[in-house]
C-alpha cells in the first residue's frame, strides 16, 4: 500500500504547528482578554500559556510512545482499550474541529476582504474559491504546503512582534499591570480571560495528525509541538504586556480589530501592514486545518474506524487524496450553509435576546469539541503511566510524583474550569450532542470492542 511522504524535519513541523495555533483570532483575542481583565490581562495570558503548554506536554509524550497520523484515536484506544467509540469520538472531535476551523478562517479571510472592497457579496464565492485553492496544494503535496504555511507562519509572528515593539518602544500611557477591571470580579476576570485566550494556543493538538510525513517523528513530532505552543504562549504574553501601553483595557475591550488600532496611534502605516497580515493569518490558519483533518480521517481510515478507502494514497503526489476531497468538501458546506441558509429561509437562532449565528455556534462546538478530546488525552497519559510504567518513551512530561505525571492532572482541572465558564449556553451542548450523534454515524466499530 502507498505510504504518505516523509518530508517534515523539526524547522518544518514546528513552523506547521506554530502555523495550526496563529490565526486571525490571535489579532483579536488579546484585546478581548485585556477588555475583561483590564490592565493585568497578562495575568490571563500567562495562565493560558500554562495550560496550553501543560496540555502540549501530555500530546507529545503520547506521540512520542505512539506517532501515527490517528493520534488522539490511538492514544485513547490504547490507554482504554475496551472503549473504542470514546476513543473514536475523541478523533472526531477533533477531526470537526479542524474542518470548523478551515471554515471559520475562510469566512474570516472574506468578510477581511469584504470591509477593504466594499463587496459583500463575495463573501460565499471568495471563501470557496479559497477553500478549493488550499485543498487543491493540499493534495498537491506535504512539502510545497509546509513551505507555504512556514513563509506566512513567519510572517504572522512578524506581525506580533511588530505589535510588542510598539508598545515597549513608543508607548502612549503608563499602565497599572496589577489592575484588574474593578467592575467584575477580579479572579473570574482573570480565569475568564484564560479561557479566551487559551482557544488563541490551540490547534497544536492536530500536530501529530502529520506523524507519518514527519522525518523521525517519535522525537521530532513532540519536540515541534512544546516549541510552537512555547513560543506562541511567550509572544502572546509579551503582546498583552505591550498592548495596554499603547491603548486602555476599556479602548482594547471595545475594539473589532484591536492590535490594528493600537498600531495605528503610533504609526499608521504599520497598522495598514498589520491589517494585510491578519489576512494571511486566515488563509495560513485555515490551510493547515486542511491538511491537519484530511490527515486526520486518513489515520482514522487506516484504524478502521471509518471508511477504508479515506486512507487511500496518490500515487503521484503521495497524499491521501479522499481525505484531502472530503475535508475541503465538508469545509466548503459549513461555509455555504452557514451564509445561504439564513437568506434562502430566514432562519435566526434567538436564546436569552441574543441571536447566534450558525458559523458562531459552530465555532463554539468546535472548541468544546477539542478541549473533550483534550481531556481525553490526559486521562489517556494517566493512564498509561499506571500501566505501562516501563514502556518506551522518547519524550516524558515532566514534574511527576512516583508514576503520577502531575501536569495533566492540573490542565484537566482548568479546562474543566474554562468549560464551566466558557460553555454554560444549552445551545452549544446541544450542537455538540448534534455532532457527536453524526460521529456515532461514521463510526466502524471493531468486532469484540465497544
Amino acid at each position: 500500500m502507498q505510504s504518505l511522504k516523509r518530508s517534515l524535519g523539526l524547522s518544518y513541523a514546528t513552523l506547521f504547528c506554530i502555523g495550526l495555533i496563529l490565526g486571525a483570532g490571535n489579532y483579536v483575542l488579546v484585546g478581548r482578554t485585556i477588555g475583561l481583565a483590564g490592565d493585568a490581562g497578562w495575568v490571563s495570558a500567562a495562565l493560558a500559556g500554562v495550560i496550553a503548554v501543560s496540555v502540549a506536554f501530555s500530546y507529545a509524550e503520547l506521540v512520542s510512545m505512539s506517532p501515527n497520523d490517528s493520534g488522539v484515536y490511538r492514544y485513547t484506544v490504547e490507554a482504554f482499550p475496551r472503549f473504542r467509540l470514546l476513543a473514536f469520538l475523541a478523533g472526531w472531535f477533533l477531526f470537526f474541529g479542524a474542518v470548523a476551523g478551515a471554515a471559520t478562517d475562510a469566512i474570516g479571510f472574506s468578510n477581511h476582504v469584504a470591509e477593504l472592497t466594499g463587496r459583500y457579496d463575495i463573501v460565499v464565492p471568495l471563501s470557496l474559491a479559497l477553500l478549493t485553492l488550499l485543498s487543491f496544494l493540499n493534495w498537491w503535496g506535504i512539502e510545497e504546503t509546509a513551505v507555504f504555511v512556514s513563509v506566512l507562519t513567519l510572517l504572522e509572528l512578524t506581525g506580533l512582534g511588530l505589535v510588542a515593539a510598539f508598545g515597549f518602544l513608543w508607548p502612549q500611557r503608563n499602565p497599572c499591570y496589577l489592575s484588574l477591571n474593578p467592575n467584575v470580579n477580579p479572579v473570574g476576570a482573570a480565569v475568564t480571560g484564560a479561557a479566551v485566550l487559551y482557544f488563541a494556543c490551540s490547534g497544536f493538538e492536530l500536530q501529530p495528525s502529520l506523524s507519518e510525513e514527519t522525518r523521525n517523528a517519535e522525537k521530532v513530532v513532540p519536540k515541534a509541538m512544546v516549541l510552537a505552543v512555547s513560543i506562541v504562549a511567550a509572544v502572546t504574553l509579551a503582546v498583552s504586556l505591550s498592548i495596554v501601553r499603547l491603548m486602555s483595557w476599556r479602548e482594547l475591550g471595545a475594539s473589532k480589530v484591536p492590535l490594528v488600532e493600537a498600531v495605528a496611534k503610533v504609526s499608521p502605516q504599520a497598522a495598514r501592514l498589520l491589517m494585510f497580515i491578519a489576512l494571511c493569518a486566515t488563509a495560513n490558519s485555515a490551510l493547515g486545518y486542511l491538511v491537519a483533518s484530511s490527515r486526520l480521517a486518513y489515520g482514522l481510515a487506516l484504524e478502521e474506524a471509518v471508511w477504508p478507502k479515506l486512507g487511500l494514497v496518490c500515487r503521484w503526489r503521495r497524499t491521501p487524496y479522499l481525505s484531502v476531497a472530503l475535508s475541503g468538501f465538508l469545509a466548503s458546506a459549513i461555509v455555504a450553509v452557514n451564509e445561504l441558509l439564513p437568506a434562502l429561509t430566514g432562519w435566526h437562532f434567538r436564546i436569552n435576546g441574543f441571536e447566534y449565528q450558525l458559523i458562531d455556534l459552530v465555532g463554539k462546538t468546535a472548541s468544546l469539541a477539542m478541549l473533550l478530546a483534550s481531556l481525553l488525552v490526559n486521562f489517556s497519559l494517566i493512564a498509561l503511566r499506571v500501566k505501562a510504567p516501563n514502556r518506551l518513551r522518547p519524550f516524558k512530561a515532566p514534574l511527576n510524583v512516583g508514576p503520577l505525571p502531575l501536569l495533566p492532572v492540573i490542565s484537566s482541572a482548568m479546562i474543566i474550569v474554562f468549560i464551566a465558564y466558557g460553555f454554560s449556553d444549552l445551545v452549544v451542548w446541544l450542537s455538540t450532542l448534534t455532532v457527536t450523534l453524526i460521529g456515532l454515524m461514521l463510526y466502524k466499530r471493531p468486532k469484540g470492542s465497544f
